[in-house]
């Protein structure tokens, strides 16, 4: 997984898998950058921050749901690098030596939908 995009690298999986419906356990690993998001208003307006490497993956959870047949990956992650840890929500993140993904499938179809009043697409 050295040099992929860690969510595009997911959604591949989860494609070639038939998994439209499951949490994200765990992620650990190392990124040679992030780009992270923060919600800094409703409705829905996030300020985006990008951090260069090394970075090591510290953790990550997540959900894969379905909103209007389309597969979404909501990801928020912990990195650390020698000054400190940061966290937020995942945008980007491009893998340096590995990425080690751990994803629960449910059977039940989780659905996410736009929520009027945060702007976000919340879990149904």
């Amino acid at each position: 997984m050295p040099r992929q995009e860690l969510i595009t690298a997911i959604a591949q999986y989860c494609q070639q898998n038939t998994i439209t419906s499951g949490i994200i356990i765990s992620i650990i690993g190392s990124a040679t950058e992030a780009r992270l998001n923060y919600l800094k208003e409703l409705p829905g307006k996030y300020e985006s921050k990008s951090y260069a490497g090394p970075l090591e993956i510290v953790a990550a959870q997540g959900s894969i749901a379905i909103k209007d047949r389309e597969t979404i990956i909501h990801i928020h992650i912990q990195l650390s690098n020698q000054t400190g840890c940061f966290g937020g929500h995942l945008a980007e993140a491009r893998i340096f030596s590995t990425g080690e993904v751990v994803i629960g499938e449910l059977t039940d179809q989780l659905q996410r939908h736009q929520d009027s009043y945060t702007g976000l697409n919340e879990l149904s």
